[in-house]
């Protein structure tokens, strides 16, 4: 499954995980996306068969659900809880927890979503 991580996360996620294999990219690491609106992210990475991994629920949850009402298919998202904790030690534990969904679905979530449980504070 290919992957790409929303804005807020961090790129270095992206990192690990394609030293693991997976080709995850970063909104954050691409010129084309920086900035650029929920809808407008939903849209261009869907053209590449990528997932997007977010904790923006109540945007994304809302634009599949129109895709889908509209008889588009997207790519699947991966999605964290809002209320994770954002700091440089819970980089590998994220990264970890989205490489579970990866390995577990290497065919990808076209039209599905996948929710990674409550990560512990570091």
């Amino acid at each position: 499954m290919r992957a790409i991580l929303d804005e807020q996360l961090s790129p270095q996620i992206a990192v690990l995980l394609r030293k693991a294999g997976y080709d995850v990219e970063a909104v954050a690491d691409r010129e084309d996306l920086v900035g650029r609106s929920d809808r407008s992210i939903l849209e261009v990475t869907c053209g590449e068969g990528r997932a997007v991994v977010t904790n923006n629920v109540k945007d994304f949850r809302p634009l599949a659900a129109e895709w889908l009402a509209q008889g588009r298919m997207h790519a699947g998202l991966i999605l964290l809880p809002s209320t994770r904790t954002r700091s440089r030690n819970v980089i590998a534990t994220v990264a970890a927890a989205i490489e579970s969904v990866l390995r577990d679905h290497p065919d990808g979530l076209s039209g599905s979503e996948r929710w990674i449980a409550p990560l512990p504070k570091l």
